[in-house]
């Protein structure tokens, strides 16, 4: 009886995984609409920090909230570049100390770069392995870093709003 309960359980267990694994695969347009959204966000928590506490740092080690901003920014357009399609973004991504309305800006053609190299990938090319990082990866599991890494930086932000008594714009999560 104790191994029926164990291989049930077990069986169970890698159901549940296997259903979880297929359930979190997106289609592109479900991407994109998620991509959107979180661009919409990420705006708004730029928006939310008045533009004389930019240079709120919580340790000397840590970024600015400037410096985040621009991190993620730059981010976007090079992982785009390096691990999606090759393109000049049409924008300076090395001005460094850009006003509120500047960094507002720079997020959104930054956002808009990633989406349109995004769009331009076929299922086949989305499947194609790339280097990154060291590691050979397939452009669909690099839009899935270039996702994460914004998530994990737009974390940062929501944390130095707080850190400065800001309350931050609503989270939505699609």
């Amino acid at each position: 009886m104790k191994n029926f309960i164990k291989s049930l359980t077990m069986l169970s267990l890698i159901f549940i995984c296997t259903a979880t694994t297929l359930q979190a695969q997106t289609t592109m347009e479900e991407f994109l609409a998620k991509w959107d959204n979180m661009k919409a966000y990420t705006l708004e928590l730029v928006e939310a920090m008045p533009e004389d506490k930019l240079d709120f740092k919580p340790s000397d080690e840590a970024r600015s909230f400037r410096e985040l901003v621009m991190h993620i920014s730059g981010g976007t357009v090079m992982m785009s570049n390096n691990f999606i399609e090759k393109r000049d973004p049409g924008f300076d991504l090395e001005k460094a100390d850009l006003t509120k309305a500047e960094l507002v800006e720079m997020v959104g053609m930054a956002m808009d770069f990633g989406k349109e190299s995004f769009k331009m990938l076929t299922e086949e090319e989305l499947s194609e392995k790339v280097e990154v990082f060291g590691n050979m990866i397939t452009r669909r599991q690099a839009l899935g870093l270039i996702d994460t890494h914004n998530v994990h930086h737009r974390g940062n932000l929501v944390t130095y709003l707080r850190l400065n008594d800001i309350k931050p714009p609503q989270f939505r999560a699609w």
